[in-house]
């Protein structure tokens, strides 16, 4: 099974509700992001800028190691010289000034003619107890294991197989047993993404009024609080991994819904002990090769009974198009994952069909994830 826990401290802090945008007010900045990025390389010589975009690899790092040292939360407090973070953080105050003015490029900081740094609305998702976890996303992204597997891409566009196992000698799941700060901060920064993402699917959905949910493989239960609280009458089962479960517990709890939520130890690769009226997958399959992504959807199909409903939420990526969120987030599954990938909405279908259920419509929400309904066995 996936990791898919919350990072324990924010476990303790209620969500906030998440402002939902309309989808064509998303869909228009990111277009218009796009489009001004073009202007933006059309004005530079071509070499310029292509050596422009192949510096960026250094943001990841210096991201991630702003994040390790705490830079956004000293600089929360207000402006700071590079040699007062330096103190802060026990750290080389000409390296830090030179590597705060690299990310001052791209609008991580802003530097002053005084020679301080100054916190930008891209620096404020770095703090340690930020809701979104970006700072844990970005270690786990920064990581010797994650840059080695990028850093053998080319063999992966030549074989077509993940990078990830073939150098550091095991799937990505097995290596977070092993290394287990690594593996919090993956499922810290994919638990913050989810409350991020949380009400725009509760927004773009008619969960019903009443009944049972199940979340499988939900992490600990961030999605599954949000559809609770946005419906007094439902209640909640929670399938995940036993380590997972004590997270969710301490969570649920802290949000007032562990007595509206049931905890139930499963794996995905076996049989789902769970009875509900609607079972939810969310960004499961993306991890997953075609076959494997069956066997998960027959397990989930085998627990429903008659009239039950499965809710896959997944990023849609059609293939000859180009998705601002999904086409790079691909190339990183072809990396790091065994055989997963985004898919698009009829990639999806065809996938339940496949497993013996029945697709149903889909949505989408503010952010372009797909919300692909299916109900029990054809």
């Amino acid at each position: 099974m996936s990791v898919s826990s919350y990072a324990k401290q924010e476990e303790s802090t209620a969500p906030r509700r998440t402002r939902v945008p309309p989808r064509f007010v998303m869909h228009l900045t990111m277009r218009l992001r796009r489009f001004l990025l073009r202007v933006a390389d059309r004005l530079l010589p071509a070499q310029i800028a292509l050596l422009e975009h192949a510096y960026a690899f250094g943001t990841v790092h210096l991201l991630a190691a702003f994040a390790e040292l705490g830079i956004a939360d000293h600089l929360a407090e207000g402006p700071k010289a590079a040699q007062e973070l330096a103190v802060l953080v026990q750290g080389d105050a000409d390296a830090l000034h030179r590597a705060l003015r690299a990310a001052a490029v791209v609008g991580i900081v802003r530097l002053d003619a005084t020679g301080k740094f100054h916190a930008t609305r891209l620096t404020r998702p770095l703090r340690a107890h930020d809701p979104s976890a970006t700072a844990d996303w970005c270690r786990y992204l920064g990581s010797p294991a994650v840059h080695a597997a990028w850093s053998d891409l080319t063999r992966s566009l030549r074989t077509g197989e993940n990078a990830f196992h073939r150098v550091n000698g095991m799937d990505t799941f097995t290596w977070f047993d092993t290394h287990p700060e690594e593996g919090r901060q993956f499922t810290a920064g994919l638990g913050g993404l989810t409350r991020l993402e949380a009400a725009m699917i509760v927004a773009a959905y008619p969960f019903p009024e009443k009944g049972v949910v199940c979340d499988v493989a939900g992490g600990a239960g961030v999605l599954l609080g949000e559809v609770l609280r946005a419906h007094p009458g439902l209640r909640g089962i929670l399938v995940e991994a036993p380590l997972v479960l004590a997270e969710a517990g301490t969570y649920l709890e802290s949000i007032g819904l562990a007595d509206r939520v049931q905890l139930v130890e499963g794996d995905i690769f076996a049989a789902i002990h769970a009875t509900a009226d609607l079972y939810l997958l969310k960004w499961i399959l993306h991890d997953w090769n075609d076959e494997t992504c069956k066997v998960i959807l027959r397990n989930t199909a085998a627990a429903m009974s008659k009239g039950a409903r499965l809710v896959v939420i997944e990023g849609d990526q059609e293939r000859n198009q180009v998705e601002a969120r999904f086409s790079t987030l691909d190339l990183q599954m072809l990396t790091v994952s065994e055989g997963g990938r985004e898919r698009s909405g009829d990639e999806i279908r065809r996938l339940l069909a496949a497993a013996g259920l029945r697709p149903r419509r889909s949505r989408h929400t503010a952010t372009d994830l797909v919300i692909v309904e299916a109900t029990g066995q054809i």
